[in-house]
């Protein structure tokens, strides 16, 4: 009869870490994709810091223009890798709002 309680106890052992496994991948899941909910002593972790923060490749195409995208530009172009909090606005003010 022990034999038989055990047995189940490493099952109920192993029920209850897959459970806990899920709901940590779960929160884990949730703040990767919600950088803003991140709580404040989160926010301050390098961990935090890194969820909030975009990194952008700004580089001019063979026109003059100036591309920015997530993306690296082909290889070859000269660029600028620029870090970003997930609240920064990265696109230019259109003409008739820029100051002259």
């Amino acid at each position: 009869m022990s034999t038989y309680i055990k047995h189940h106890s490493n099952k109920r052992y192993l029920l209850w870490g897959i459970v806990l496994l899920a709901a940590v991948g779960g929160v884990g899941a949730y703040f990767y994709l919600h950088p803003e909910s991140l709580p404040e002593w989160a926010a301050k972790t390098p961990v935090g810091r890194d969820l909030q923060t975009t990194t952008v490749y700004k580089w001019q195409d063979a026109s003059g223009a100036w591309q920015i995208s997530d993306q690296p530009p082909p290889a070859g172009t000269r660029f600028q890798v620029e870090k970003y909090t997930y609240d920064t606005n990265v696109l230019p003010l259109p003409p008739q709002l820029q100051r002259k």
